[in-house]
């Protein structure tokens, strides 16, 4: 016999816009866009569950426990330099 499914919750569309600094409208359009993505896992060591929604370099990360945000970060990923640019190219006048 399978566990029971346990129900999640989702913090709204407008808390998650405000978390990433957007405008729900904004949210919403780029949700749409898949420019947003959103997902769930358990969290350790809590009943509760750990939600990561992302939008281009910011991530923000909330625990959620009966509904209510009990812990949550901001981050920025930071884009990895190539090494040694490529020499400049001049061409003729």
């Amino acid at each position: 016999m399978s566990d029971p499914i346990k129900p999640r919750h989702l913090p709204n569309d407008e808390i998650l816009a405000d978390r990433l600094g957007l405008s729900t409208k904004e949210f919403k359009r780029y949700r749409l866009q898949n420019l947003v993505s959103v997902s769930t896992a358990d969290a350790v060591g809590s009943d509760g569950f750990v939600v990561t929604c992302q939008l281009g370099n910011r991530i923000w990360e909330g625990v959620i426990l009966d509904g209510t945000v009990i812990s949550e970060e901001v981050r920025f990923l930071r884009g990895k330099r190539a090494g040694n640019p490529p020499p400049m190219v001049r061409r003729g006048s």
